[in-house]
């Protein structure tokens, strides 16, 4: 009885005496308690979570007491999942893709890096990087060898892991320029990235007569401004009698509300129409439909994608594809998975942004992993 009573006056003593946790140290612990619990895709990236959590505890505790936010960010880069992120960030923090990527980049079978697609509007696009070039340094580093950068515990050979390391790599830190090393042809030229990744539009959304009965209305990375709707209207009605509009979703890489893209696609339906699938983890799927907003936009639809294509605007394309409402043409989306929730961080005034229910096409393809029909080269 005596040495319990000693054990537990000991085990005791010992809290007491323990330093409280810092405000990062509480947010680094909350965070590893709340993904394993709310996140979606917890369970195909949980094999290395203890490890990334563990590192991360090492690095809050050698802050001393200061609030270092790249603890966290590096926490968070340990699930590669560019729909997850905090409400803030700092000089040194990272670009957030698709929002502040200029290039899309993919590894090849034979383990060469390739630009697979250019943001519109971007200095990558004024420096002339194209689709198709090579990629051959990042700051002088062979691609992989950078991207290592990111991918600090775990398994380095998961071909998602890899393919997210290598675009957040290429996407660099606020307060880094990147220079870049390609190849084209056999000709080797230099680019260097930095700055704000693309030219910033005031206006909801931008429209123009494309050909003679065909109109273009561009989503200017608006589509969580409630603004957009009476912007879109507008627009259409300018446009006049036309046959056929092109809706371009290539730059919404800010993602955005249902109660701005529903507007939208209810000028396309005459019915209440299915558009999207909703997966939570808890409960049975259900299904989210879209009623119609007259007057009714009676045009034939072509709808245009690609790398900087984000959340909402996927969930735009994937549901006017599934509606049978529109022809969908472009490269591969974003990528953005599942619906986002936010949970606020108790040790200081942060909030993590993660998905927590799974978002998919009538026909059950996940949306992050629907392409477009049509490729648009």
């Amino acid at each position: 009885m005596f040495l319990a009573l000693a054990s537990a006056f000991a085990i005791t003593q010992a809290l007491e005496d323990a330093a409280p946790l810092s405000a990062l140290q509480q947010d680094v612990e909350q965070v590893c308690a709340l993904v394993p619990e709310h996140y979606a895709y917890f369970e195909s990236r949980a094999a290395h979570w203890d490890a990334a959590c563990d590192l991360a505890r090492a690095e809050a505790a050698q802050s001393e007491g200061a609030y270092v936010l790249a603890v966290l960010e590096g926490l968070i880069d340990a699930l590669y999942d560019t729909h997850i992120n905090l409400n803030t960030n700092n000089q040194t923090s990272p670009w957030l893709i698709p929002s502040g990527s200029q290039i899309r980049v993919a590894e090849q079978a034979d383990g060469q890096v390739v630009v697979t697609d250019v943001r519109t509007g971007s200095r990558a696009e004024g420096l002339d990087i194209r689709p198709g070039d090579a990629l051959r340094t990042i700051n002088g580093q062979a691609p992989m060898e950078a991207a290592l950068r990111r991918m600090r515990t775990g398994d380095t050979d998961l071909p998602a892991r890899r393919d997210w390391a290598l675009n957040a790599a290429v996407t660099g830190y606020r307060h880094e320029a990147r220079r870049l090393q390609l190849e084209r042809d056999g000709e080797v030229f230099e680019a260097t990235l930095g700055g704000f990744p693309a030219r910033r539009t005031g206006t909801p959304v931008s429209y123009r007569m494309h050909a003679p009965g065909v109109g273009l209305i561009r989503i200017n990375n608006s589509l969580g401004r409630d603004e957009t709707v009476a912007a879109f209207n507008a627009a259409l009605a300018e446009l006049g009698d036309i046959d056929t509009l092109i809706l371009d979703l290539r730059d919404t890489p800010g993602g955005g509300n249902t109660s701005v893209a529903e507007p939208i696609l209810g000028r396309f339906v005459q019915t209440r129409t299915a558009y999207q699938r909703i997966e939570p983890t808890d409960a049975p799927a259900w299904i989210r439909h879209v009623g119609p907003v007259a007057p009714y936009a009676d045009v034939a639809l072509t709808v245009r994608v690609g790398g900087w294509t984000g959340s909402m605007g996927e969930g735009m394309a994937i549901g006017l594809d599934a509606m049978g409402r529109a022809d969908v043409m472009g490269r591969p989306m974003a990528g953005l998975a599942g619906g986002t929730e936010g949970f606020h961080l108790s040790g200081g005034d942060l909030m993590l942004w993660m998905p927590t229910y799974n978002l998919a096409h009538l026909d059950g393809t996940p949306r992050h992993e629907w392409v477009p029909p049509a490729r648009e080269d």
